[in-house]
C-alpha cells in the first residue's frame, strides 16, 4: 500500500513537472518586465472602441509565440504585453502596460518595426519575418473597451509563459466574451478566437517579437 501511494505520488510530480517544462518550453520565454515609467500625456484618438489581439507564431525552429492585446478606449489607447518584455523608448510603460499608445507606438509595436529612440525588436539575430503574426480585430462598445482598460490597468506583472492567460482571462471578463477559454498557450487562443467568427483577421510575416 505504501509502495503504492509513493509511486502514485511520483507520477503526479513527475506529471506536474512535464507540464511546467511543456508550457515552458512553447509558452513564451520572457521573464516578468515589470518596467516602472509613466502613464504619460495620454492618447485617446480617433475612431470607434475597439480591441486588436496579436498573436504571434514562430516559423523557425528555438522561437517563442507571444500574445498581445490592443485597447482602444474613449478616454486611452493602451497596449497590454503580458509576460513580455518590450520597453517603451519613452518610458511609458508600467508592468505590463505601455501607455499613451499614439498610432505610430501601436504600429512599432504590432508590425516589430523601430520607433525614435529605441526599438521594439528583440535585438536578436534570428532572420527577419520569422513570425506569423494573426491580428484579430473587433469594434466594441465604449463600456466594454473602458472595462478592459480598467482590467489591465489594474493587473500586476506576469511572469513568463503568461501572455496567452493574460490576454485570454481578460477577454473572459469582457460581456461577449465570457467563453474564451484561459490559455496557455497562444495558438490555443488563436484557434479559439478564429472559431468565434465574429472578429476580422488579417496575416502577416513580421521580425522578431519578443515573447512573454
Amino acid at each position: 500500500m505504501a509502495v503504492a501511494k509513493a509511486l502514485n505520488g511520483g507520477r503526479s510530480l513527475a506529471a506536474a513537472l512535464l507540464m511546467v517544462v511543456s508550457v515552458t518550453l512553447s509558452g513564451c520565454a520572457a521573464l516578468v518586465y515589470g518596467g516602472f515609467g509613466t502613464e504619460g500625456p495620454g492618447y485617446s484618438g480617433p475612431g470607434p472602441s475597439k480591441l486588436r489581439i496579436a498573436i504571434y507564431e514562430p516559423r523557425r525552429a528555438l522561437l517563442v509565440p507571444h500574445a498581445a492585446l490592443v485597447i482602444h478606449s474613449p478616454d486611452e489607447h493602451l497596449i497590454y504585453d503580458p509576460a513580455g518584455w518590450t520597453p517603451d523608448p519613452r518610458r511609458h510603460r508600467r508592468a505590463d502596460v505601455t501607455y499613451s499608445v499614439t498610432p505610430d507606438v501601436e504600429q512599432a509595436f504590432i508590425f516589430r518595426t523601430p520607433q525614435h529612440g529605441g526599438s521594439h525588436g528583440t535585438g536578436s539575430r534570428a532572420q527577419v519575418e520569422s513570425w506569423e503574426l494573426f491580428l484579430f480585430e473587433i469594434e466594441v462598445s465604449d463600456a466594454i473597451a473602458r472595462e478592459a482598460a480598467r482590467i489591465v490597468r489594474d493587473r500586476p506583472a506576469l511572469p513568463m509563459t503568461g501572455c496567452a492567460f493574460g490576454v485570454s482571462t481578460v477577454l473572459r471578463q469582457l460581456p461577449g466574451f465570457e467563453n474564451t477559454p484561459s490559455c496557455w498557450m497562444p495558438v490555443n487562443l488563436r484557434k479559439a478566437l478564429e472559431a468565434r467568427g465574429d472578429l476580422s483577421l488579417r496575416r502577416y510575416l513580421v521580425p522578431p517579437a519578443q515573447g512573454g
